[in-house]
């Protein structure tokens, strides 16, 4: 059984979500919590293998909540209806992030998601993590692995490649790392980067390691690894101003 807690101060909130984990398999629902103060006890009491917690919540936020542990033996789902947060919850390697209001199909592919995706958390990474948002350091990025948080220097992407749900994220000594987010959400975290491009719906490039641009309807970019790229119309004449043409 997959145990679980829900933490909301909306009362309707939490009687959707428990309806919607009612209906998969294998799930239990241990304590549902409209105070966020009552957490952190509930948490280490019961010992849930998943705890979905809103953000913006009287008393101790979601982030809050998760602040008083020292180590995390659980998964943390965040629920919210403001999307603002998602950057921080990427960067916290949440287990997933749920727009309100929350689908079956949302949670089901969240348990399966769970069920691929044992990660522990430390303290530490968490701080480094919080380091990052309150000082706004550009430089590096925290990547979801197996084993807990991978900081990566974001200068050494090479490009992010949609894989349905999921991105493949390929640095330029060409190791690639497994995702378990989408496009989208790289594409806010990268936003601010001068040297990154939305070459494709299923493609963000790293400007510095583009080798060769190929002419076509909308053309092909060659990346430093032999990677051929897509680039969609809509894209070719943006990218080619990019360079400086001899």
């Amino acid at each position: 059984m997959i145990k679980t807690i829900i933490l909301d101060d909306e009362k309707h909130c939490l009687i959707t979500l428990e309806h919607l984990l009612k209906q998969i398999e294998d799930v239990e629902i241990l304590a549902i919590l409209q105070d966020s103060r009552e957490a952190k006890a509930a948490i280490e009491t019961l010992k849930p293998d998943i705890v979905f917690l809103d953000i913006e919540m009287p008393n101790l936020s979601g982030f809050e909540v998760l602040e008083q542990f020292d180590s995390f033996d659980f998964k943390f789902v965040f629920t919210t209806a403001y999307n603002q947060y998602a950057i921080k919850a990427l960067k916290m390697s949440a287990l997933d992030y749920l727009l309100k209001p929350v689908s079956l199909e949302d949670i089901q592919e969240l348990i399966e998601k769970f069920r691929q995706d044992q990660l522990l958390v430390s303290k530490e990474q968490l701080s480094n993590v919080y380091k990052f948002d309150k000082d706004k350091v550009q430089d590096r990025i925290a990547l979801s692995v197996q084993e807990g948080l991978l900081f990566v220097m974001i200068e050494d992407i090479m490009y992010v490649e949609a894989s349905g749900s999921y991105c493949n994220i390929v640095m330029k000594d060409q190791t690639k790392h497994l995702i378990s987010k989408g496009i989208s959400m790289f594409e806010e975290v990268l936003n601010d980067q001068p040297n990154f491009f939305r070459a494709h719906k299923s493609y963000i490039i790293n400007l510095k390691f583009v080798k060769q641009y190929i002419r076509g309807d909308g053309g092909e970019i060659v990346m430093d690894d032999g990677k051929y790229v897509n680039i969609s119309r809509a894209k070719k004449t943006e990218f080619l101003n990019l360079f400086q043409k001899i």
